[in-house]
């Protein structure tokens, strides 16, 4: 999806930020931060016996309770890195989750961020900000040089006396 976003005008890339925004909101309403597989026994009990395995079915057993899809965990990710970045990043991030997450008015969002209550201009232009910031964030994620959780380093080779090099 990434990819196909080269094309579009900043407008429309605006939209499409929006939209994965309030997907994420969902995903984390309906299932939280917590994924929780059911038990072995659940499923013998579920299934009377044996759940089926690979194919469609198999897969989706596990999605009901297996946390938030990708693109959600991406966008949360993107949300926690911005809330690290700097003192403007976490401002951002706060209104992420107030704008998203808790569903709270225009009014109480500008008063979470510290902004007037006559300041619209100023408000649109920092959710604008936090929409930039989390596509920019989610295009770095979604590159060839990703970050990945597993920590990257080179082997040495161990040398062995007496072993050939």
């Amino acid at each position: 999806m990434m990819k196909d976003i080269e094309g579009l005008e900043l407008a429309e890339r605006l939209v499409l930020v929006e939209g994965l925004m309030r997907h994420w909101a969902e995903q984390r309403a309906r299932l939280g931060l917590e994924a929780g597989l059911g038990s072995q026994m659940g499923s013998i009990m579920e299934w009377k016996g044996a759940a089926p395995r690979g194919g469609t079915s198999g897969a989706r057993i596990l999605l009901g309770g297996a946390g938030l899809d990708h693109s959600a965990a991406e966008v949360d990710a993107a949300v926690a890195e911005l809330g690290r970045r700097d003192k403007r990043g976490a401002v951002l991030a706060k209104l992420a989750e107030f704008r998203y997450l808790f569903g709270v008015s225009i009014r109480e969002q500008m008063r979470e961020v510290g902004l007037a209550e006559d300041a619209d201009r100023t408000y649109r232009n920092w959710v604008k900000a936090m929409h930039l910031q989390i596509l920019s964030i989610l295009i770095v994620r979604s590159g060839p040089n990703r970050r990945h959780t597993v920590r990257r380093f080179n082997m040495r080779r161990a040398c062995v006396e007496g072993a050939p090099k």
